[in-house]
């Protein structure tokens, strides 16, 4: 639950655009009418040479199962998992959703068969869901390993007790953000299923984002246990 307050409820604004998300993805890729054919904006980057593999349209559904699970999940996470401690600024709230909204119509539109899609070699779909669904396997794993910290940490804090808690396991021993490098691979993932230019630059604008991130959650991981674990 979130903190009170200046600024916006974040279970409402990241569960909000995490189903827009799913719908700004289905109206993409499901409308009829819906065509912009503007190869590489739109279409796949590298396309099997296996024509009748190429043309196969049921492998659509493979995108829609990779972009429900994980926006489902991270709704469903957002929900029940996520203990907030402040409030999104307007320009997060706002930003956010703009933000995904507009790599989910973008990759939707891409991926259609009737604005020009092929798919990619076999071999790189079979990889791209396996990355993906292991980031995903890790990125939920530690978002419950973080609930279970925040919760240690707190009852410390009532409790008057000094120790500190680090997180362990799921990387944790490894990297200061696995949930971030988890994420990562999902999109990773992704992108090697579909080799589109929206996934390729919705990949490198994530990774800027959580780089940005991780950096400030180390510096303060250093500042609160400085001196302990290898810190």
């Amino acid at each position: 639950m979130a903190n009170s307050g200046h600024g916006f409820n974040p279970v409402v604004v990241n569960s909000v655009t995490y189903i827009g998300t799913l719908a700004a993805f289905f109206i993409a890729l499901k409308v009829p009418g819906i065509s912009i054919k503007k190869f590489p904006a739109t279409g796949c980057l590298l396309v099997s040479k296996d024509a009748k593999f190429a043309e196969n349209r049921y492998l659509e559904y493979l995108f829609v199962g990779l972009w429900s699970f994980h926006f489902l999940r991270r709704t469903i996470e957002v929900l029940f998992v996520h203990d907030y401690r402040r409030r999104m600024s307007i320009i997060e709230s706002i930003g956010a959703p703009i933000y995904y909204w507009f790599f989910a119509f973008w990759i939707g539109i891409s991926v259609r068969h009737d604005n020009g899609y092929r798919q990619t070699f076999l071999a790189l779909v079979v990889a791209g869901s396996v990355v993906f669904i292991l980031g995903e396997f890790g990125n939920g794993l530690c978002h419950l390993k973080l609930r279970k910290f925040r919760r240690e940490k707190r009852e410390d804090s009532f409790s008057n007790e000094s120790h500190h808690v680090l997180p362990r396991g799921c990387l944790f021993e490894l990297v200061s953000c696995p949930h971030y490098l988890c994420e990562l691979l999902s999109w990773l993932g992704f992108f090697l299923t579909s080799w589109v230019l929206p996934a390729a630059i919705f990949l490198l604008a994530t990774l800027i984002t959580l780089i940005t991130y991780s950096y400030k959650k180390h510096r303060a991981y250093q500042q609160e246990f400085d001196g302990l674990a290898g810190f």
